[in-house]
């Protein structure tokens, strides 16, 4: 997650600290997904939510993998953020496997 105070203490972000402010006070952001079309998707799919991911919430993630009801998780802790970059082809594949209903 980006929260507005890292513009105000990360030297490189600071030009953008204003804009960063205004958009975090903004209170009348829309719906970023629509629920009902997640709730009726079949497609099979796979997620990996990394427990201390600095860029996402793991609540957010998994509110938001509850809602595809053929979605398999991976939780793990084995990897940050980037872990389907820097893990050679080892997320990636768990995530095919899990999509495909092997894991």
């Amino acid at each position: 997650m980006i929260y507005p105070w890292i513009f105000d203490t990360d030297p490189a972000l600071t030009p953008l600290r204003e804009a960063a402010h205004l958009l975090a006070a903004r209170a009348d952001w829309p719906p970023l997904y629509d629920a009902a079309a997640l709730r009726n998707c079949e497609v099979p799919c796979a997620a990996s939510v990394y427990a201390e991911d600095m860029y996402v919430e793991r609540e957010y993630a998994e509110a938001t993998a509850a809602l595809l009801p053929r979605m398999r998780v991976w939780l793990t802790n084995e990897y940050e953020h980037d872990g389907l970059r820097t893990s050679d082809e080892r997320v990636l594949d768990r995530l095919i496997a899990l999509a495909r209903g092997l894991a």
